[in-house]
């Protein structure tokens, strides 16, 4: 049996990708940081084989992780790369160490989590590995302006790599949603879409499930880059045809409104 390793698996997409590779009939391999919230998903996903407990802030935790997964010997076939958070705010509003704990998760793990899965295939001969991204990658966002630095460094660094590893059969997907119904857009407790108004209302957003069905699909097919559905793509390509000053404007007022 093939097997999927899932980072950041408790919950929104990652849950959303555990789902659909236990549906394909992979072994799975899921990291969380709650081992509640994971053998519970043990119990409705027979196929888990294996649950990780890590807060990918930690560099201590990331090492005992992959320990582990070295005691293993196991062959992955799939990395999914989901584990990651978002502030919201004025930069100067928000705390130094909560900004820092989310690049080391984002960005530092992540890339930790990709030098290992693809040395390891590289090695096999084989392999797939998905890191994801979001469309904040594309454009500076206000209210978001570390997050999508952090989200920007995905994007670039994922298609550098893909195009390092192909010759050994190795692929490396960089998936950007863009608003998707996960716990992300909870902010002090409170859901944005409760007057089911702005840019990111639930009326806006994808389904996690179908943000998985569409980022392993690209997976398969070996596509360096995918970004769900067509209203997205046309918002990254407007990006790039636009002014700054205008892009940059746009965001502004679209982020105020949450």
């Amino acid at each position: 049996m093939k097997i999927a390793f899932v980072s950041g698996a408790t919950s929104g997409i990652g849950l959303a990708f555990a789902k659909e590779l236990s549906a394909l009939g992979y072994s799975l391999i899921l990291h969380g940081r709650s081992a509640d919230k994971l053998t519970s998903i043990a119990r409705i996903l027979p196929s888990v084989r294996l649950t990780l407990v890590a807060d990918l802030a930690n560099d201590n935790d990331i090492k005992a992780m992959l320990e582990e997964l070295e005691k293993q010997k196991l062959v992955i076939d799939i990395a999914i790369n989901n584990a990651g958070f978002g502030l919201y705010g004025k930069h100067l509003a928000l705390k130094v160490s909560d900004i820092n704990a989310m690049i080391a998760v984002n960005i530092s793990a992540l890339t930790t989590l990709t030098h290992y899965f693809a040395e390891h295939m590289t090695q096999h001969g084989r392999g797939h590995i998905l890191n994801v991204a979001s469309t904040g990658a594309y454009q500076p966002q206000a209210y978001m302006a570390a997050y999508c630095a952090t989200k920007a460094y995905v994007a670039s660094f994922s298609e550098a790599i893909a195009l390092e590893v192909r010759a050994d059969n190795v692929t490396v997907t960089c998936l950007s949603p863009g608003r998707t119904d996960t716990n992300f857009f909870v902010f002090d407790g409170a859901d944005t879409s409760k007057n089911n108004k702005g840019t990111f209302s639930a009326k806006h957003r994808i389904s996690a499930n179908k943000v998985a069905k569409l980022g392993l699909k690209a997976l398969f097919k070996g596509k360096i880059r995918e970004i769900p559905l067509f209203e997205n793509k046309f918002y990254v390509f407007l990006n790039r045809i636009l002014p700054r000053s205008v892009v940059l404007k746009i965001y502004e007022n679209a982020m105020k409104s949450i």
